[in-house]
């Protein structure tokens, strides 16, 4: 009986030891990978980062605790910064800097995937295959037009999120996605950006750039006065009522004798 419970256990520590080996092997081909993607792009690669996931609380982000960013990429699209990381086993994710930001927030997801976890985020309804949630419905309501909804049904499966948040705008894919799928996660990102445009943008006291007030003073300087017509000093006291004009005269008085007459020849 001992030989058969040793028998058991040495092969449950070798199976351990073959998954833990697969897992690692796994993750070294996917940073591999995900490398020479980004190089195939232009873009930057880093193994890990702990900064960058600071900046999303919503999404799949509200899903994950505190995690570290692995294969992380670093690029521009257009001139906008874009990054790609995997959140552990849990998905990849690809974040597009917005140029002007909003405090509205568009969640679209697959509808076999559960609801956003906030609690300042309601349900707009299902255009396709996805559930549309925000938390600002009339905003969103705006946003969901004809093209919003051409979009969610040819917007591909891969991705399963889609959401916005603040200057970022965000979709979460299967951590298990290709390179194929990377770039068509790309071109989602850029075209779910696009479409939330017309979102309310951040008041510009939010942004910190200085706000126009009005005040009493002119917009512009004032003309000066023409020389010469400047008020001669006087003696200080309060100003007397205007001079009166003089009293119009009236006709001239009728001149003396008679008009001769005008004779023509």
């Amino acid at each position: 009986m001992v030989p058969l419970w040793f028998t058991l256990s040495a092969l449950c520590f070798v199976g351990a030891a073959v998954l833990l080996y697969v897992d690692l092997d796994r993750r070294r081909g996917l940073g591999r990978r995900r490398k020479s993607w980004a190089k195939s792009h232009g873009f930057d690669y880093e193994h890990e980062s702990t900064d960058i996931i600071k900046r999303w609380k919503r999404g799949v982000m509200s899903t994950v605790g505190d995690v570290t960013a692995r294969n992380v990429v670093l690029g521009q699209i257009r001139g906008e910064a874009v990054f790609i990381f995997d959140l552990d086993d849990v998905a990849t994710v690809i974040a597009l800097h917005r140029k002007v930001g909003t405090n509205v927030t568009v969640d679209m997801r697959l509808k076999d995937v559960k609801e956003p976890r906030e609690s300042d985020i309601w349900l707009l309804g299902a255009i396709g295959p996805r559930m549309v949630y925000s938390t600002n419905l009339d905003a969103a309501r705006r946003a969901c037009d004809r093209r919003m909804v051409t979009f969610a049904h040819t917007a591909p499966d891969c991705a399963e999120i889609m959401w916005n948040e603040g200057n970022w705008t965000l979709i979460s894919m299967p951590v298990t996605s290709t390179r194929a799928q990377w770039d068509e996660g790309l071109r989602t990102v850029r075209q779910f950006n696009d479409l939330l445009r017309v979102l309310p943008p951040v008041p510009t006291a939010a942004t910190g750039q200085p706000v126009a007030r009005r005040t009493g003073s002119p917009s512009r300087p004032l003309t000066p006065a023409p020389a010469g017509r400047d008020l001669p000093p006087g003696p200080a006291g309060p100003v007397g009522p205007p001079p009166r004009r003089p009293a119009p005269q009236g006709p001239p008085p009728p001149r003396s004798g008679q008009q001769s007459p005008n004779y023509q020849r």
